[in-house]
């Protein structure tokens, strides 16, 4: 009998160490990410709080301006009251790769964000996919955005988004996944671990 509850306890504290290495596994320093091309934001902005399949999360106010470059709203959670989250929430703040549906009451048009996050800080450069129009691809970087592919009109992912694709391989950019963000079936934790095997091979 004591055998077995020393087996039992014995396999929990496996399962326990298992799952601490999975979620420290996600952290990646901020020389890795140097190295591989991304930073974060050089200005203070307000921390949003967002929802989740992990509860409230906060994450940084970091869509910029979409009507002009006067936008009000630029950089306030305006811009994100009503978006969502996938990824992990660590003491109130989103961290690890995370893909977050920007929404809210002063949000042009959905949009979604493939990016880590660090505390809640978003890296740069990160992907972004318009949840209206066209199905498209695009990039966020510090300071300007630009477009990958707009399905049925023109494709500039290998020259414009190289990064992405080394990454995340070429299927990334297809219609079916600008769709599949849209339905919310988007195969998350597939390129989340593409993201991770990169950053691990790399360093």
């Amino acid at each position: 009998m004591l055998k077995n509850t020393y087996v039992a306890i014995f396999g929990l504290l496996v399962m326990l160490v298992a799952s601490l290495c999975a979620q420290t596994s996600e952290k990646i320093s901020n020389d890795v990410l140097a190295s591989n091309g991304f930073s974060f934001a050089d200005q203070s902005r307000p921390m949003c709080e967002i929802t989740g399949p992990e509860g409230p999360c906060r994450v940084e106010a970091f869509v910029a301006g979409e009507t002009t470059q006067n936008d009000e709203a630029r950089f306030t959670c305006k811009k994100l009251d009503r978006a969502t989250y996938v990824g992990h929430c660590s003491k109130g703040k989103l961290d690890g790769l995370s893909l977050v549906i920007a929404d809210g009451s002063k949000k042009l048009a959905k949009q979604a964000y493939i990016s880590y996050m660090r505390e809640g800080h978003i890296a740069y450069p990160a992907l972004t996919s318009w949840l209206a129009g066209d199905g498209n691809f695009g990039v966020e970087e510090k300071g300007k955005s630009y477009g990958c592919v707009y399905f049925g009109k023109w494709d500039k992912s290998s020259e414009r988004c190289a990064l992405f694709i080394q990454i995340y391989g070429k299927d990334l950019f297809t219609n079916s996944n600008a769709q599949n963000l849209r339905d919310g079936t988007f195969d998350f934790n597939n390129y989340r671990a593409k993201f991770l095997e990169f950053m691990q091979r790399k360093h």
